[in-house]
This record gives C-alpha cells, structure tokens and sequence, in this order.
C-alpha cells in the first residue's frame, strides 16, 4: 500500500506540473487566485501565476544555459506604454510586442517588472532541481503514508507524523506532495530532510490555540516558532520548491494579536535550507538563532506591507551562516543580524545563553522594504564580528545599507557593504531616509557600544536618499570608527564621488577615521 500511494505521488506531481523545453512551472494550490493582472508564457507554455497583495508573482524552475524566452502579457490593458525590469544590473533587454513585454534570458533570475502603472510582477525562476527525492527509496518518508490531509479540509498532524517515524534514520527524508497541508507546530529532528515539492504548501491555521505559545512580544502579544529544528541537532536540510505560508494577513489580526516566527533553525549544526518559498508571516520570517554553519540559499520570502515587524531573514546569535541567492520583500527590514539579551521576551525559548554572532555572509540579495535593506542591529547585546553584505541590490528601502547599535552594549566589528546596488529609496525609519547609516543610539537605557571597522565600497547608488547619511556614535565610549568608504557611483555617474559632501556623509558626530578612497 505504501509503494502505490507513493506512486500514485509521483504521478500527480508530474501531471500538475507544466513542463516544457527545460523550465517547471509548479502548481497553483488551490487557497491562491491566478493574477488579474498578467499571464506569463515560457517557451510557448503559460506558466501560474499567483495573485498577491502589493504584487503578483509566479515560481518556476528552468534549465540554464540555452535562450529561455519570457512573454509577460498585461490581461486588463490592450498595449504597454512602459516597462522595467530589476534588478537593473542584468540589463535584460526586452520588446514589446502588442500587450506582451518580451525578453530572453539564459540564468535563472528572480526579477522585479514594472509594467505601465500595474501592481508590480515578480518572476521567481531558480535553476532546475537536481535532487527531487525518489520516493520509492527506502530511506523516504512520504506522509500521506502517515495520514496527512493534504486538502486543507483539517489541521493534519501526519506531516509530524513522518518527521518522527524518520527520526533516528540518518539520512532520512520526509516527503510532502503537492496539496494543502495546515500544520501546527512541527519539529525536524537530526540527520533528518524535509522536501517540498512544488504545488506544497505547509500553512498556519486561523487558531493560536493549535500553536505552542513560546514567547511574549511587547506590543504584538504571545508568539510561536512554527517550524524548528531540534535543538542539540545537526545535518538538518528543508529543501524543495514547496511554500510555507504564515498565515500573516489572518493571525497577525487577530484579537488578541498572534505572531510567528516561521522557520527556525535553532540549536543546530550544519543546516541547510535551499529552494523553499516563504510567504505571509506575521513576524520575523525566517530566523536562524544559535546555529553553528547554515546555508540559506535559493530562499524566496514574499511578505504584505500591512504587517508589523515581518523581517525576512534575521540571522540571530549564530557562527558561519551564508546566505546566497535571496529575494526579501518585507514592510520591516529584509535582511539583518542580531544578538539579543537572555531569557527576555522572544529569547525566552533560546536554547543556551546569549552568544556571540561571527562570519555571516549575505551574497546576491535582492531587498523590497519599508525599512531596512542590509543591516546589523537593532540588538548588540553580544557582539557582531566579522558581517558580509555583498552582490546584492536594494530594490527599494527606507534606508539601503545600515548598521543601527540601538540595543546593548556589546561592539559592531569587521562589517562590510561590496558590490552593493541600491536602485530606490523610499519613506523615512525612524526619521532616517538615505543610502547609508551607520549609527550609535540609545534606546530606555539599553546601553551604548562601539561601532568599529566598516568597509563600504562599490556601490551604485542611483538615489541618496532625502536625509544625510549618518557616521555617527552616540559619545567618547561608543565611537563609530575606522570606516573606509570607496568607488560610490552616485546616480548614473562613470566616476566615483570625490568627497564624503558627494555622498552626504555629513553627520559625522562621535566618529573618527573616516576614509573615502577610491581605487
């Protein structure tokens, strides 16, 4: 019986998918409408698109390395009068062809397009998977073996169900199909995989009470992770081109308010995520707290712009995370790091005391926010040493690049901005609105730390934004130091800036050695 169900699988994740001339297009899941707005044609075959709030966007796959061509049609208007597609450093060429923009592309991409006035569309395309789990192997759990109800109709305990039953098999994979899974709590356990398929969706439920209530946050009320990892654990992977749905727009409404945290490695060691969509949380999105070497790749999180503080990727307390190939879109900051005090409000399920957070890697990123774009802070309770943002694009942000020593009074060492491109600036956060802060704070007397050894260079910054940039430490002790600033192109200049006035680097109180070089 097990085989035929997972042949029976098998069979529906081929039939669901669209295939043609190397590129996937997953299934809509039936909770999700088809955009109003756009279709999208690839090679010829129309992919599905899912309608959004703020935007509409559709997931594929495609093989690389051969022209892909892209048609976006507009549905509600009968010709385009403009277009832009971003992140503007591919300079993708398109035509426009009637109601159709067209291009042609041979990487994978994900792309932000502007057409006329519409609501924006985002094509999130990654490479083709190379390891979809074989289902009849012996080592692979799939959980409608373990009555999962995978028709939304119920909240299904059997997707934890084939978590445990795969616990104490190293290598073990727990398969989800495509269909609608409502989920509480779930827990991965060591040497464990959990695989998504494309059309799989693992979302919240309307009620808290199904939820383990792990914290409390001032303002926003009691707070769940949703999907951990064990702690104490290791070689732990979430991988596929499956969506984890929050629920945001339902629980974070609530009355009293409910908030979670979504996936959460945490205590682990040696965890990989790769593929996944992430969409609609109510708070931080995807958290890394305490882990020792993670790498994040290929991650898509697509949040509303009418909910709080619903971070993309925080990386919290941890040592040697990369994060690679990203896409945030988020009303908070899409990209940050933190470390937090102990055993206080949503630190109270950490599994160990505070920890230093060291070699964190942010690398080809692409930030949409209201907030900031790449940051470290608020919290610096323990120190931050040695934070990578690089490759990477600020679609639009309040403030593009920042470090914000609000909290505590632990030091910000080794932090660098490369190769960063920042296309719009948008609003003000917490009254600052430009390309670059770096600043020290204070926050109800939780304390002040030193900000030392900054290094921001190559950029484009197309905008500078509507305030000065901030260099600034709060007094003597807690200084903003040795900051190297070099090769900032402003607007659509050839020429690197040739003052710190060029870049509006002009509040400068409390810091020292300041340094534009340019090569």
């Amino acid at each position: 019986m097990r085989f035929f169900n997972q042949l029976v699988a098998v069979c529906i994740s081929l039939l669901v998918a669209t295939t043609s001339a190397g590129f996937v297009s997953y299934p809509r899941p039936s909770i999700y409408n088809k955009s109003a707005h756009f279709s999208l044609k690839v090679n010829g075959t129309y992919a599905y698109t899912v309608s959004y709030a703020g935007y509409d966007y559709v997931q594929l796959s495609m093989d690389e390395g051969h022209p892909t061509e892209f048609r976006i049609a507009l549905t509600d208007e009968s010709s385009i009068t403009s277009y832009n597609i971003s992140p503007l450093k591919t300079s993708i060429p398109a035509t426009v062809d009637g109601n159709e923009l067209v291009f042609t592309v041979t990487t994978a991409n994900y792309l932000i397009v502007e057409i006329n006035d519409e609501k924006k569309f985002i094509i999130l395309a990654d490479p083709s998977e190379t390891d979809v789990p074989d289902t009849t192997a012996s080592n692979v759990y799939n959980v409608l073996n373990y009555t999962a109800d995978n028709t939304g109709a119920t909240t299904t305990k059997g997707v934890q169900a084939a978590l445990d039953a795969a616990e104490g098999h190293a290598g073990s994979i727990v398969y989800v199909p495509p269909g609608l899974y409502i989920v509480p709590n779930l827990y991965i356990h060591s040497q464990t995989s959990l695989y998504l398929a494309g059309g799989a969706v693992l979302r919240m439920s309307d009620n808290p009470d199904d939820y383990k209530h792990d914290f409390y946050k001032s303002g926003d009320g009691n707070g769940t992770w949703w999907i951990r990892t064990d702690a104490d654990s290791k070689d732990i992977k979430v991988y596929g081109r499956g969506t984890i749905d929050g629920n945001g727009q339902t629980i974070f409404h609530l009355e009293p308010r409910f908030i979670a945290d979504l996936l959460v490695p945490v205590g682990t060691t040696n965890f990989k995520c790769d593929g996944i969509l992430v969409r609609d949380a109510s708070f931080w999105a995807v958290v890394p707290i305490q882990v020792t070497t993670a790498s994040i790749t290929n991650i898509k999180i697509l949040d509303r712009f009418n909910i709080g503080q619903n971070d993309g990727i925080d990386v919290v307390e941890s040592t040697d995370v990369t994060i690679d190939r990203a896409i945030a879109i988020t009303n908070d900051d899409s990209f940050s790091t933190k470390t937090w005090p102990y055993n206080v409000g949503t630190t109270v399920p950490y599994p160990y005391k505070p920890r230093p957070l060291r070699n964190v890697v942010f690398n080809n990123c692409i930030a949409w926010t209201n907030c900031y774009g790449y940051k470290v802070g608020q919290g610096i309770y323990e120190s931050q040493d040695n934070v990578t943002f690089t490759n990477s694009v600020v679609y639009t942000a309040a403030v593009g690049l920042g470090i914000d020593h609000k909290f505590g009074t632990s030091t910000v060492s080794n932090v660098s901005f490369t190769n960063m491109d920042i296309e719009g600036l948008h609003g003000t956060n917490f009254g600052h609105a430009t390309w670059l802060a770096v600043l020290v704070e204070l926050d109800n007397g939780a304390g002040v730390g030193p900000v030392e050894g900054v290094l921001v260079n190559n950029v484009t910054a197309r905008v500078l934004g509507k305030y000065n940039s901030l260099v600034q430490g709060y007094n003597s002790s807690a200084m903003v130091s040795d900051v190297t600033i070099g090769n900032v192109y402003v607007h659509n200049s050839t020429v690197p800036a040739k003052t710190l006035a060029d870049i509006k680097v002009l509040d400068t109180d409390y810091s020292e050695g300041i340094k534009l070089v340019n090569n």
